[in-house]
């Protein structure tokens, strides 16, 4: 069989003929002008633009969408956002044109997300859970490590009543009982949600959104019977109804249906049984019926309306109490007029269920787990995960909504780790998320990032505004939760190895907030790898121990709803600025850590409390910096190479010294000169500088930075400016250099490591042009180690697992010059209890080898033309081994064809070549060559061949 695939190039600079315009870059960055070349390859006529217009501007852009035929789907005009879809020919016209700040092609990759989930692989089970110790009965509570314990001990009403958390993540298991009761600033009792909704846009979201169910259709009821698509129901009055079909069986995969295998009333599925409940709404009274026992009678079912009206729930399934797991899935109903659909908002998803518990939980009234602010209320807002609009338009629905004090903003993976971006927060969902704090005065939480390596944290951090949050976790915490010790009494939490700066040097994640702990877990499930670990201990359905930033971001929340619940019930301000500045210039330091791999430091409530008060009457004051960035992506950044944080990643060597000129700004405060102490947190002594400094009122001022680089690797530290008239930090800014190893004339390098047990330790190579491979292992102490080659551009991640002592090289295939990271992280392992295991438990003593490889080829090309046509010839090779020794041989295949043109592509043109790959060719090789210098070419290489049909049975 014949493959097909297509050669995609896309001139993103003109070239051949044009000059460049220097002024301005396009704004559609990398990332959306890989996904026109493969919409385009996908002969796809339509695509979906989101925009943040410039301020005033959002109805002169809404105009010209619609003179470039486009619909415009989605509008804000508060901040600015439109939702646009447009013909493909014409996005990108519309995103060069006036008015517009950021702009992106919308994200529909249903890649693995937070929230979805793989069933864990069938295990052997004791069940009932025995119960233990560990950390059930005697849970580990994190309000010592956030500072509260004492706090809640002298205020106990500061326990988070009178605020309400936003949860933009799947809809969690509202039925558990630790989401029954919150507290009003007085003391009364108060259901825990205060709402649960579905956020998407049902026009353009229902066909992966199986909650929404389409109402358009209407029927007249008389003797209270109707017919519908063959179906007979009894209806609970006579009338005019709208009607539906709810279908079980659309909740199909991770994102959409978690671990609901497809079965809402867990009946098992039987045979026959169709997976559709019907759904009555009448518009009228607003009142829906849901047949949630498919007998077709609506009669039966209560009338239930949208959650904050009447708190409504429901239930699929009946309950078997003689059993160890809940039988039945709660679910709210939501009414959508304007469209004509209703959501069935199912308490399915596992991720939402998980990180809340030790938030918000509360023991009453028949609960057995306390979360760290018990009296706090939720808004949960399932905003659909498979596409960046619904993530911006849940935002904007949280930061509306009037019961919602705090954010907390679940991200899918795939979009918040969005390649080839500058990662300077100019991206639309980092604009759009900033002008609604500033408009709305509301702190968001979002998690920096799982992925161990050197400025990962996720895009939609980037706001200046927001809380990126990376994880922590206590050796105490590790002892208890997981039943080993690991050396030292600070760490990151294995799976949140999350680390800045940000693309523009800027200090993130901006603090640390426990992870780790016990939590609850949905209902109706049991889940062996979250609520076992053999040996140590055995849980019940409806709890369980995971983590990562998913799990600090929510606690980092909670932590702060103690703040503001003490600042609502004290008369203290709160608006977002100040809580920010309370969190940030309380969080306490932490000796053990990079500055890069903590922010500020670990969350502290009671010293932020007080903070906060002392920020009441301070007059604030504002300082800017503009520090040199020098990155593979620093050409980006607006203006080039500047950004708010000293950051350069290429350019420095072992032994170099050197200075760098730091301008700082201040924008407020009073107008004579302000005398600021200058002090330095985290600095292994690479950096140094004049211990103080005047600022005057808006005049720029040079601060000279003097580096001096002794040890290979990373080196960070804050900047931290202080005056008396200031409560906590004036300022504070991220310096970053890095320093990698160089290959000497072998073209080879080790490096000693020292990895953590949790944690990671990164190897920085200076990788030089026209390398063919890039060769990395480690070998040392038996454990299994996770090597990550991450290229100097953070777009393309190589990872490559093993078991130490033995390894086998992972190579990557023509690496791109510049500082490659190869980061070593042991996180495997460490959730399979072992008795025997010695405490604490040492770092891992590992040795990680590199090597540089190529091979030139040389041939006698002229020998072969002299040759006779359909006569053999010899062909001489030469081969020049240009890099790192190895052992290679000469293979020979056949070549099938080739071909070659001479074309000329204007910029954001994109031609399309087809290729027919014969059965058992070997290699496909496509490239371009003679380019102008100033191009910007991009070439993509996609397989349009259809799978093969499954085999009949």
């Amino acid at each position: 069989m014949q493959k097909s695939v297509l050669l995609a190039a896309l001139a993103t600079v003109a070239f051949a003929g044009q000059q460049p315009n220097p002024a301005r870059a396009p704004r559609l960055f990398k990332d959306s002008r890989e996904m026109l070349a493969i919409a385009r390859a996908q002969d796809r006529h339509e695509v979906t633009l989101l925009i943040a217009a410039e301020p005033g501007r959002t109805a002169a852009v809404a105009e010209r969408a619609r003179r470039a035929g486009g619909d415009l789907r989605y509008r804000d005009d508060e901040v600015g956002y439109l939702r646009v879809r447009l013909p493909l020919e014409r996005a990108g016209e519309l995103a060069e044109s006036a008015g517009i700040e950021s702009v992106t092609l919308d994200v529909t990759t249903r890649d693995p997300f937070r929230m979805g989930a793989q069933l864990s692989p069938p295990q052997d089970t004791i069940w009932p859970p025995r119960w233990s110790d560990y950390p059930l009965s005697h849970p580990y509570s994190p309000l010592r490590d956030l500072d509260a314990a004492e706090f809640l001990v002298q205020h106990p009403s500061f326990d988070g009543r009178g605020v309400g958390i936003a949860l933009l993540d799947g809809n969690f298991d509202l039925l558990l009982p630790e989401f029954q009761t919150a507290y009003t600033l007085d003391g009364k009792r108060i259901p825990k949600i205060a709402d649960y909704l579905n956020v998407s846009d049902p026009r353009d979201d229902a066909d992966e959104m199986p909650q929404w169910v389409d109402m358009h259709e209407e029927v007249t009821a008389s003797g209270e019977r109707i017919a519908f698509r063959g179906r007979s129901f009894t209806t609970p009055r006579d009338g005019r109804f709208r009607i539906g079909l709810f279908d079980e069986r659309k909740f199909n995969d991770p994102s959409n249906g978690a671990y609901l295998d497809q079965d809402v009333d867990r009946d098992g599925n039987p045979k026959g049984d169709d997976g559709v409940f019907g759904v009555l709404w009448d518009e009228a009274s607003n009142d829906v019926w849901v047949d949630t026992d498919r007998d077709s009678s609506f009669a039966d079912e209560k009338p239930m309306t949208d959650y904050a009206k009447r708190g409504d729930v429901g239930v699929f399934g009946k309950d078997d109490p003689t059993t160890p797991m809940r039988d039945a899935i709660g679910f709210a109903v939501q009414t959508d007029p304007r469209n004509k659909f209703v959501s069935i908002n199912v308490g399915i998803y596992q991720h939402a269920t998980e990180i809340m518990g030790s938030v918000v939980g509360n023991r009453e009234p028949n609960g057995r787990l306390q979360g760290v602010a018990p009296g706090a209320r939720l808004i949960s807002m399932y905003y659909g995960v498979s596409n960046a609009h619904g993530m911006i338009e849940g935002l904007i629905a949280a930061f509306k909504h009037p019961l919602v004090d705090l954010i907390v903003l679940e991200q899918s993976v795939a979009i918040a780790s969005l390649p080839y971006l500058p990662a300077d927060g100019r991206h639309p969902i980092s604009v759009i998320l900033q002008r609604l704090i500033t408009r709305y005065q509301k702190l968001v939480f979002v998690p920096g990032s799982n992925s161990p390596g050197f400025a990962l944290v996720a895009e939609d951090g980037l706001a200046p505004g927001a809380m990126s949050v990376g994880g922590y976790q206590s050796q105490e915490s590790y002892r208890l939760n997981l039943g080993y010790v690991p050396e030292g009494a600070d760490h990151l939490h294995w799976g949140a190895l999350s680390h800045g700066p940000s693309g523009t040097g800027a200090l993130k994640p901006d603090l640390l907030a426990p992870s780790g702990q016990m939590s609850t877990d949905i209902g109706y499930l049991y889940r062996t790898f979250e609520q076992e670990l053999r040996g140590l201990y055995q849980l019940p359905a409806g709890y369980s121990v995971d983590g990562g930033t998913s799990t600090a971001t929510p606690m980092a929340a909670g932590a702060t709803a103690l703040l503001l619940s003490a600042a609502k019930q004290s008369g203290v301000p709160y608006d977002a600025a100040r809580l920010k500045a309370a969190l940030v210039g309380s969080a306490r330091f932490i000796p053990s850590l990079a500055a890069h791999e903590q922010g500020n430091g670990l969350l502290q409530v009671a010293a932020a409390y007080r903070l906060l008060t002392a920020l009441a009457n301070a007059r604030p004051v504002a300082i800017v910096s503009r520090a040199p960035v020098q990155t593979r992506l620093s050409h980006l950044l607006a203006p080039p190479h500047e950004g708010v944080g000293l950051y350069e990643r290429e350019g420095w060597s072992v032994g170099a010294h050197g200075s760098r000129t730091v301008t700082l700004t201040r924008t407020s405060g009073p107008p004579g000169a302000l005398l600021f102490q200058l002090s330095w947190q985290g600095n292994d002594g690479t950096f140094s500088g004049p211990s103080s400094l005047a600022l005057p009122l808006n005049q720029p001022v040079g601060l000279s930075l003097a580096i001096t680089v002794k040890e290979p690797g990373a080196h960070s530290a804050l900047l931290t400016l202080d005056t008396p008239t200031v409560p906590g930090h004036a300022y504070r800014m991220l310096a970053t250099v890095v320093a990698p190893l160089q290959f000497g004339p072998g073209h080879t390098l080790s490096a000693e490591l020292s990895v953590p047990r949790p944690g990671d330790r990164p190897v920085f190579v200076l990788v030089p042009a026209g390398v063919s491979a890039l060769s990395f292992s480690a070998a040392g102490e038996d454990t299994t180690v996770r090597l990550t080659a991450i290229s100097p551009e953070r777009a393309d991640l190589y990872p490559c697992s093993f078991t130490a002592p033995a390894s086998q090289p992972c190579v990557v295939a023509n690496p791109e010059p510049g500082v490659w990271e190869i980061n070593a992280a042991i996180t495997f392992g460490l959730r399979n209890f072992d008795p025997n295991r010695p405490n604490p438990l040492k770092s891992a003593k590992l040795t990680v080898s590199v090597a540089l490889a190529g091979v030139a080829i040389a041939a006698d090309t002229a020998a072969a033309r002299r040759s006779q046509a359909e006569a053999t010839a010899d062909l001489p090779l030469r081969l020049t081994n240009q890099w790192a020794a190895l052992s290679v041989a000469a293979a020979q295949t056949a070549l099938g064809s080739a071909y070659r043109t001479t074309r000329t592509i204007q910029q954001g043109e994109q031609h399309l070549y087809e290729v027919m790959v014969p059965r058992g060719a070997t290699s496909l090789l496509a490239r371009v060559s003679d380019v102008a210098p100033q191009a910007d070419l991009d070439i993509y290489l996609l397989d349009c061949t259809a799978p093969a049909p499954a085999p009949a049975p």
